[in-house]
């Protein structure tokens, strides 16, 4: 309406006919149809084929009738044939164009391409109206300079200065600069693009920006997004200050554009938000559990992340980081310093942890799932809340500081055998009195062979102490020097203690109703006749068996009851081996030459054993000295601390180096735990239950059973 109403004034005032439809209006008419409709109303941004057609035609329509007062012959009108014919040939080709074209999809034809941009540029109403108003200055105004001033003047105020839409935007610019979102001073600009999800903030000032502010990323050239600043990591023409950038707030986005204009690079403003406008935002919320950012070389099974938090951090803690849509959880296991060059001679050390993929948590059943793939480098590391913890009485322990446990499939650690490895004083011998004790809950029966005497009395509520007296004077008088024979296989008492050995194990397992037996090899005066009788002093030489053959007849007479039972699946006897480097040493940590042949006979029934639900319970501190036939079938591990480097060497072929190498500074009551009968199916490190808690725990829901009344003799 303003163009409208100057263009009226300039020909009302300055041209001589005023408003009188003739050749001196021509331009006005123009000016009104193809500068002020066309351009302001209809085609404000682009023009298409058929409005340059439309354009064209009214500019030649009106060049017609005014060809009428030109001279014929003169350079006037050799000028305005040749617009007309500019204007029919623009018209004539945007029809062309419109007829040829394809009415879906793109247009590949090179020339039918050319023709559509040229129509689009030529055919504009601010190209048809500057066209006519040269011409019709030059035709019909050159004779009267006021004329040509004025009209020249309204086309060049309404084609190039446009002071109406200045004018315009600047009130609107002027008005949102009273409702913008309050924003503190610029935190500083963007100094570089961590893709994906990080960019670093060069601050101005010295003030410091508290981990966790919310600020504005706005930047010209991508998406304004939600700043989350994490730590400081190091300095060039400022503070470079590491900020997380995530989506913005739905309730942000309609007032964000508000803000002052991002120049160069972009730059970041403290954001003023309630706390309601940032509820959904996970990195605000959790950001007094951020501890880290994923770093490049995370593999499938590892996270690697750059510690920006390293409060609480230790071996073993519980981290999360997302992959896709679920929140896996990673193990700390290893940690190490880096250095990095920011610019030129100024760095920037970090700390950067390893952690170990343990996978999602499934609450319903209590443990976790694996999860395939691996988190987005720039990812936030969040580090698991510490929780007081409550024993569950199907848990072994749980992970430190956090209160999921670990389960225990104890069919599964007997039929598959399983090994408790560790130096002394760390909690072995409880973790193997709770395993114990699950395996008689379970309806297992349990040999235990100890030398130590513990097992009597840590488990003495299993054992009726009158009815095991009997049985073990029983062994004892089958047991002695014996007598000479012929046959020096049958001499000494080996046999008759085997026999009533076979004997009392079979009603063991079978008859008794009791699942715990209590045995030490030591304890046994057991003798085999090593030389010929001589007939003259009716004697011949003999041999105490060590507690290693004590052992071996143990686990054969273990293996022949099983065997007298039949297949079963599930774990039908354990035998436990305490101090197993004693009862089942390597070949080369044998004390006689006879425990050999007795190692490779108990692990011949370990072997054999499993499909009849035969295994057992290794419990040692020297893993170098034990017998790898059996400890190689140990698929369920639990490794405590140790110094040897056998024992790390052993060790890092089932749990990993990564974690052999936490082996050394391990607490007591800390395992890494590994194998089939875990509820985990990569190794973890475990917080292990104390005993009084778990008795109290695991005894509520598995008391203990009486005991059947001994037989009278």
């Amino acid at each position: 309406m303003i163009y409208a109403a100057l263009l009226a004034v300039v020909q009302y005032l300055v041209v001589s006919t005023g408003f009188t439809p003739n050749e001196n209006a021509i331009w006005l008419y123009s000016g009104f149809a193809s500068l002020l409709f066309g351009s302001r109303l209809l085609n404000p941004h682009f023009t298409p084929p058929a409005d340059a057609a439309t354009n064209a035609f009214m500019a030649l329509a009106a060049l017609i009738a005014g060809s009428l007062v030109v001279a014929p012959d003169s350079a006037g009108a050799a000028l305005l044939w040749g617009v007309i014919a500019l204007f029919a040939a623009i018209c004539i080709v945007s029809v062309l164009v419109l007829l040829i074209r394809p009415p879906i999809g793109a247009e590949i034809r090179p020339l039918v391409r050319l023709a559509d941009k040229a129509v689009r540029g030529l055919g504009s109403p601010i190209v048809i109206f500057t066209i006519v108003i040269l011409l019709c200055v030059w035709l019909f105004h050159r004779t009267r300079a006021d004329e040509v001033a004025a009209i020249l003047s309204a086309w060049a105020v309404i084609v190039v200065l446009r002071p109406v839409e200045s004018v315009l935007g600047f009130m609107d610019w002027a008005g949102e600069q009273w409702s913008a979102v309050k924003a503190g001073q610029v935190v500083g600009a963007i100094a570089a693009y961590q893709s994906p999800g990080i960019v670093l903030v060069r601050q101005l000032g010295d003030n410091s920006v508290p981990r966790g502010t919310p600020m504005v990323v706005a930047d010209n050239n991508g998406p304004w997004m939600l700043g989350v600043a994490l730590n400081y990591v190091g300095r060039d023409e400022g503070n470079l200050l590491r900020v997380l950038t995530v989506r913005l707030p739905e309730g942000l986005k309609s007032r964000i554009a508000k803000l002052p204009e991002a120049r160069g690079t972009g730059i970041a403003l403290a954001l003023s938000a309630t706390p309601e406008e940032l509820d959904d935002v996970p990195a605000i919320q959790w950001i007094n559990r951020l501890c880290g950012v994923v770093v490049s070389d995370t593999n499938l099974d590892y996270v690697l992340f750059e510690v920006t938090e390293d409060r609480d951090l230790a071996e073993g803690r519980l981290v999360e980081a997302r992959i896709g849509d679920h929140h896996v959880i990673f193990q700390i296991i290893d940690g190490l310093t880096r250095e990095e060059i920011v610019q030129q001679k100024n760095t920037y050390g970090y700390a950067r942890a390893k952690a170990r993929k343990i996978g999602r948590w499934d609450a319903d059943a209590g443990k976790f799932v694996p999860v395939k793939w691996l988190p987005r480098i720039n990812s936030p590391v969040f580090l698991l809340d510490s929780n007081e913890h409550a024993v569950s009485p199907g848990a072994i322990g749980h992970f430190p500081n956090t209160s999921f446990g670990v389960s225990l499939n104890i069919s599964d650690a007997v039929t598959h055998n399983a090994a408790i490895l560790g130096i002394l004083g760390i909690g072995k011998s409880f973790l193997s009195i709770e395993l114990v004790e699950r395996m008689i809950a379970d309806g297992i029966k349990v040999i235990c062979l100890d030398l130590t005497d513990q097992y009597a009395k840590l488990l003495s509520e299993f054992l009726d102490g009158a009815h095991e007296k009997q049985l073990e004077d029983d062994l004892h008088k089958a047991g002695g020097r014996g007598k000479a024979e012929q046959n020096r296989e049958e001499g000494g008492t080996i046999n008759q203690f085997s026999q009533k050995l076979a004997e009392q194990l079979r009603a063991f397992v079978v008859e008794d109703g009791r699942n715990l037996r209590v045995l030490n090899p030591a304890a046994f005066d057991v003798w085999r006749q090593t030389g010929f009788k001589d007939y003259k002093t009716g004697d011949a030489s003999m041999a105490s068996l060590t507690p290693t053959e004590v052992t071996a007849i143990v686990s054969d007479a273990a293996l022949t009851v099983c065997q007298e039972l039949g297949m079963i699946e599930r774990a039908r006897v354990c035998l436990v081996y305490e101090e197993a480097h004693s009862l089942v040493p390597e070949w080369n940590s044998v004390v006689a030459e006879g425990d050999k042949a007795a190692t490779a006979r108990s692990a011949r029934a370990i072997l054999q054993g499993r499909k009849y639900g035969l295994g057992c319970l290794l419990i040692t501190q020297r893993t170098a000295n034990v017998t790898k036939t059996i400890l190689n079938q140990c698929n369920t591990i639990f490794a405590m601390r140790t110094f040897d480097d056998t024992g790390k060497e052993f060790l890092s072929n089932y749990i990993g180096r990564d974690y052999a190498g936490v082996l050394p500074s391990l607490e007591a009551r800390h395992a890494v735990v590994f194998g089939k009968a875990s509820s985990c199916e990569n190794p973890v490190l475990v917080r292990l239950n104390d005993r009084q808690p778990f008795l109290d725990a695991f005894r509520a829901e598995q008391p203990v059973q009486p005991l059947p009344a001994a037989d009278a003799q």
